[in-house]
């Protein structure tokens, strides 16, 4: 769940910002207060309606009606005139609002504040915004306690099935509601917009070799859907999935979401993601569509009912939505298909229904059966591969003593399914509680309606959770003594809590000052500050910190290496692209690491089968994953957490917090719209435009990756001993003397600069001896360079073979050199017959002389300085020390 926490709030701010509604409070007739007199109150429903109908004749766009009468939600905005000033003012009051998280109170003071300007109220200018999204959002009855939706089966029941909770207060209004914010009138805006339409269509134009994977279009599952007709209710349709080049590809996300730091409330956003759009722009915010949040403050017992309105959405867009292509001035019909669900263990349990991670069958890909360690009250279950010593199995010759981690019993579509129904439809609860334990899965699951998934290949687990915030954690609980009151057996790996693992989180921290700020946020002290350790913290930390800082501090260096396989293999799962020997290696590599493990900390002991958690068995599905949807980072949940984060500032009431996050849900998803159906992203930014050029700045045709940028220094300030490196340079460049080269090189004609942006997303590199280095600053001067070297350069006679690799280095000086018409140097490749500029970067090379166990630069000392091209400047690196040696993190491999 998302460990990002507020602040517990004051009793008075439920008078200062308080407010009760419906959807809240039990009891209390929202109908006598204002909603929008506060932040607390959802009052979405209640306002809709009135303030729609009101303001939808102060526009005078009689051809807005016309067109909201005729097509509804799904009206084509091709027919919607431009703007008005006085709308597009409305609107960047509105957006100020929205993505500044401003309290109503905040906003209503802007009138004030600014005289000369028209701002209206907030509920005028929400209704404004509500009337150009055209549409609405919908709130469905639930349960109080967030048990279930009172939709479909459920929508005529008068408590609660779980909790038995009324459903309706002393005066027949709903205890609580749960809005949703329709789907398909934000997908029909994308092909409205026709920049934004032409960004829809880079998975039409994907192109699947056969031979890697790269994007979700790679999958199994998506090559199996674009041979299959799709089929709607059981009827199967003319068409393909994806065979029209409009069609999009969605995934869905949830996870458990606490709003405070007791974590005693929980909610639940659903988020759908968009696959039609590259991967450089899929998981921006702005492209999430937040569908609604479950309400808490409970964990759901029927998720599938809060589902209901999604699944309705996405069984009429398989069978297709009119929609205007204003790309093609052209109606068609607009299908989009779920082919990806993914989040942690729990919540995708719950989506399919399944028992979880503490089931006898707990794991979603196989069959696999968990075990109870003997003589313990723990109902908590256990897959361990080996189980041959266990006292249920050893004298058991019916069920499996070992696990082939190659040949696991894998579930299968029509498996599951079948099981599903087997379940549901049990003569009495007895026995569906009994199938449901024997198989883990609970019932039918409401997405099996949906043909266009595949169970439980379509549910692949989260990288993220998997590894960062189980499988990593894990380990380090183990090396300190930590797990589960595990001592270390017949092993040798405890670290120590008071002094070698101290030692560790005191290095991690440190390091922060020579990693540059552009790899990410600090690292903390991971021994001590635990709650500041996120999943992106683990993750830095265990591919590019800890093979560093555990170096020999094992007792035995077989834990070492053990770790080491594991963040090699890593690696492999995070490349943009993996082949399909990769995948092989990936298959026998995790087998092989769980092989070990097993044999390292379970020490096939039933008393320490709790060092076989279900996270340590997923392992063996993540290449099973891959293969089905494509790499791990197409379906992690790192975007849907940053979601979670971007709640947080909305929270402002500890008795109606979920209202605050509806309100803000919804006010959001209309902001998105608009923004995509007038083409009004830059427009409602709210941010200066960028300038092509930066001020003060320099760049020049010959080197169009690169742009210097201030503070500049004259020639007087660059030391002798650098001229006389450029001299070489220039020297070795053209291949003439030093003496030749001086009598064109002035030191007028040399100027220095303080910092380089390499350009496309390149890193922004600082010379250390122009910038001042605070002592908080985060290193930014340390940089990889390519130069080509001759591989026969001891070989005399032998010709040139040249062959490019990396250095490292610190640098010192960014250098511009002017060199006047000298034909005296004129070569091959550069003529001089006209002044000539030239790019320079003054380096002190790092002398690496070793690479660590993972391929990481070694050195101990630094080495000589050298003058080379800007052009073979390449990114920076961050550095960690560990004792007499310091490494190089270099992210590009």
């Amino acid at each position: 769940r998302y460990r990002a926490t507020v602040e517990d709030a004051d009793e008075e701010s439920d008078e200062e910002e308080g407010g009760t509604t419906s959807s809240e409070s039990e009891g209390e007739d929202s109908s006598s207060s204002d909603p929008d007199s506060s932040d607390d109150g959802l009052g979405i429903e209640d306002t809709i309606n009135d303030e729609f109908e009101r303001e939808l004749g102060n526009f005078g766009a009689y051809l807005k009606v016309l067109c909201l009468l005729q097509f509804g939600n799904n009206m084509p905005i091709g027919t919607v005139e431009e703007l008005t000033d006085e709308e597009l003012a409305y609107l960047r009051h509105y957006a100020l609002k929205v993505e500044t998280h401003m309290t109503n109170d905040t906003f209503s003071k802007l009138a004030f504040a600014f005289p000369e300007s028209t701002v209206a109220s907030w509920k005028i200018t929400k209704a404004r915004a509500e009337f150009l999204a055209t549409f609405r959002p919908v709130a469905y009855d639930c349960c109080i306690s967030s048990c279930c939706c009172f939709v479909g089966p459920n929508s005529d029941l008068t408590s609660c099935p779980y909790c038995h909770e009324p459903h309706f207060n002393s005066k027949g209004k709903p205890r609580r509601r749960f809005t949703y914010a329709p789907l398909i009138p934000r997908l029909l805006a994308f092909y409205q917009n026709k920049e934004f339409g032409q960004s829809m269509l880079y998975r039409s134009k994907y192109e699947h070799n056969g031979t890697n994977f790269q994007d979700v279009m790679d999958g199994k599952n998506y090559q199996r859907l674009r041979e299959t007709h799709v089929t709607v209710n059981g009827q199967p349709r003319p068409y393909k999935y994806f065979e029209d080049p409009r069609d999009i590809a969605l995934g869905l996300s949830t996870d458990g979401f606490c709003p405070f730091r007791k974590r005693k409330k929980t909610c639940w956003p659903i988020l759908v993601y968009n696959y039609n759009l590259s991967p450089e722009i899929r998981f921006w915010i702005r492209h999430i569509l937040c569908v609604g949040v479950v309400p808490g403050p409970y964990k759901p017992k029927d998720f599938d009912s809060f589902l209901w309105p999604l699944v309705e959405e996405l069984l009429k867009l398989a069978a297709g939505i009119k929609a205007f292509d204003l790309s093609s001035d052209e109606i068609f019909a607009l299908r989009a298909f779920l082919i990806l669900v993914f989040g942690d263990i729990p919540a995708v349990s719950m989506v399919m229904r399944m028992k979880g991670h503490n089931g006898l069958v707990p794991c979603r890909m196989c069959n696999i059966t968990a075990l109870r360690t003997p003589n313990s009250r723990s109902p908590a279950h256990y897959v361990p591969l080996n189980r041959a010593r266990h006292p249920a199995v050893k004298n058991d010759p019916t069920v499996t003593h070992i696990y082939d981690p190659a040949n696991l019993p894998l579930r299968s579509h029509a498996d599951f399914l079948d099981t599903a129904r087997t379940v549901q439809m049990a003569p009495n609860t007895a026995q569906s509680n009994a199938l449901a334990k024997k198989s883990g899965i609970k019932g039918i699951p409401i997405l099996s309606y949906l043909p266009s998934l595949f169970f439980p290949n379509s549910f692949p687990y989260d990288f993220m959770h998997l590894i960062f915030e189980n499988v990593m954690k894990n380990l380090i609980l183990l090396w300190t003594g930590e797990f589960k009151g595990l001592d270390e057996g017949r092993g040798e790996y405890h670290l120590g809590i008071g002094t070698v693992w101290e030692a560790v989180g005191a290095a991690t921290a440190a390091s922060g000052a020579t990693i540059p700020s552009s790899f990410g946020a600090r690292p903390p002290n991971v021994c001590d500050d635990k709650m500041a350790c996120t999943a992106d913290t683990w993750s830095f930390w265990m591919m590019y910190l800890g093979p560093v800082l555990l170096s020999k501090r094992f007792p035995r260096r077989v834990y070492f290496d053990h770790f080491i396989e594991l963040v090699k293999l890593i690696h492999i799962c995070l490349q943009f692209k993996i082949s399909t020997t990769e995948i092989s290696v990936l298959r026998k590599g995790f087998q092989d690491w769980v092989r070990k493990y097993e044999e390292l900390y379970y020490q096939y002991s039933p008393s320490r089968l709790s060092a076989c958690p279900l996270t340590i068995h997923g392992l063996l599905h993540v290449v099973d994953g891959i293969e089905a949807a494509g790499p791990v980072w197409t379906y992690w949940a790192f975007p849907t957490e940053r979601f979670c984060g971007r709640l947080l500032p909305e929270i402002r009431s500890r008795r109606h917090p979920f209202a605050n996050i509806d309100n803000f849900i919804i006010e959001s998803a209309k902001l998105s719209q608009i923004k995509v159906m007038y083409n009004l992203d830059e427009e409602l930014s709210l941010h200066p435009k960028k300038a092509e050029v930066l001020r003060g700045s320099f760049s020049h045709p010959s080197y169009p990756r690169y742009v210097l940028l201030p503070p500049r220094r004259p020639s007087s300030t660059i030391p002798q001993p650098v001229e006389n490196k450029i001299a070489i340079h220039f020297a070795t460049r053209f291949g003439k003397n030093v003496n030749t080269v001086r009598r064109y090189l002035k030191q007028e004609n040399i100027s220095q600069w303080a910092r380089v942006q390499r350009l496309a997303g390149g890193d922004l590199m600082h010379a250390s001896e122009l910038f001042n280095q605070a002592e908080d600053r985060r290193d930014a001067t340390y940089v990889r360079y390519d130069l080509l070297i001759d591989r026969n350069a001891h070989l005399r006679r032998a010709a040139p073979d040249w062959e490019e690799k990396p250095f490292y280095g610190q640098l010192k000086h960014i250098l511009v050199v002017k060199l006047p018409p000298a034909p005296e140097l004129d070569s091959e490749d550069d003529s001089l017959h006209a002044e000539t500029i030239y790019l320079l970067a003054c380096i002190h090379m790092c002398d690496v002389d070793k690479r660590n166990s993972l391929g990481m630069p070694i050195y101990s000392k630094m080495g000589a300085t050298e003058v080379v091209d800007l052009d073979r400047l390449e990114c920076l690196v961050g550095r960690v020390q560990n004792g007499g040696y310091t490494a190089i993190i270099d992210r590009t491999g």
